[in-house]
């Protein structure tokens, strides 16, 4: 529930009424996690997913059903038959649907907080289910490359800050889906800056002296990913100038090979390092993997 928790609250804000259907058991191979969520309010609108599509119609009409005032209701939902909804991918889960309006006031702060953006822990039907802080991507250079992956990582959950000395260029109007848009000189921004290993840094720039400050600050802050765009000889430039910094978890040239040059297409292959990077994948095509394809792992990994 709380991954929809934006939505849920400016629904209510409206003065809809509101069914959630909440995975709270995972049993075997599923799409998604505990805690992944499906809404639909008293016009018929839908938001979030549970099962990537295996169940979501079934889901749907259940939440109907509850807005028509039917009870909270727990649901099973396994590899059936062709008559009924189910899993195509062998294992079961189980999901809780009820009445927004449900929710106790502990609950439903728990779910302000994460619309908030902050770490929240909601407890539903006996089951915990947490969110944390948005990890934030730090990106330096509001170049086009930098439009485009503002755009795809906070889609995918990142909260984005832009970096770039150039007030022309750093600005919210080219970066629309970005957290922060910072115009300022890095030298300033990174002595005020504390790193986690939740941050990622990407460098996109082609400014040598700009560069090197962020890439050094960023790596011996302990940034969880760190990466720099560029030619191999402009790699070597900047492995010169932080002669005495650790690169060991330098990404240079930055992003994975899926041979685009776009920057959409580059931005993709950028965040597919980064999530890598973050989640311990091996960017290997799955079908010459062997083992789980979902980890039950969701935090950072240090590379």
């Amino acid at each position: 529930m709380l991954d929809i928790a934006p939505t849920l609250r400016t629904w209510t804000t409206e003065g809809r009424r509101v069914a959630v259907a909440t995975l709270v058991a995972v049993h075997g191979s599923a799409p998604r996690a505990v805690g992944a969520a499906l809404a639909v309010d008293d016009t018929g609108r839908v938001v979030g997913s549970i099962s990537g599509g295996c169940v979501e119609g079934a889901l749907v009409a259940e939440c109907e059903e509850v807005l028509a005032g039917g009870p909270t209701r727990r649901r099973t939902y396994a590899a059936g038959d062709w008559l009924e909804p189910g899993l195509m991918c062998g294992g079961s889960i189980e999901v809780l649907v009820c009445d927004l309006a449900s929710l106790d006031a502990d609950q439903w702060h728990q779910v302000e907080c994460a619309a908030g953006g902050r770490s929240a822990t909601l407890t539903l039907a006996g089951t915990s289910i947490s969110v944390h802080r948005p990890p934030e991507l730090v990106v330096v250079g509001a170049v086009e490359f930098a439009v485009a992956l503002c755009a795809l990582a906070a889609r995918a959950g990142f909260a984005v800050t832009v970096v770039d000395h150039r007030a022309t260029f750093a600005t919210k109007e080219r970066f629309p889906d970005a957290t922060a848009v910072v115009a300022s000189g890095v030298e300033e921004w990174c002595a005020a800056r504390t790193w986690s290993p939740d941050d990622a840094v990407c460098v996109l720039g082609h400014d040598l002296e700009r560069d090197t400050v962020v890439l050094a600050s960023a790596l011996e802050g302990g940034a969880g990913y760190v990466g720099a765009m560029g030619s191999r000889a402009t790699h070597e430039q900047r492995v010169r100038a932080l002669e005495g910094v650790d690169l060991g978890r330098l990404r240079s040239p930055i992003g994975l090979d899926l041979g685009g040059s776009s920057p959409e297409h580059t931005a993709v292959a950028i965040l597919a390092e980064v999530l890598a990077v973050r989640h311990g994948g091996s960017a290997q095509p799955l079908s010459t993997t062997t083992g789980p394809i979902h980890r039950p792992q969701e935090g950072p990994v240090r590379s």
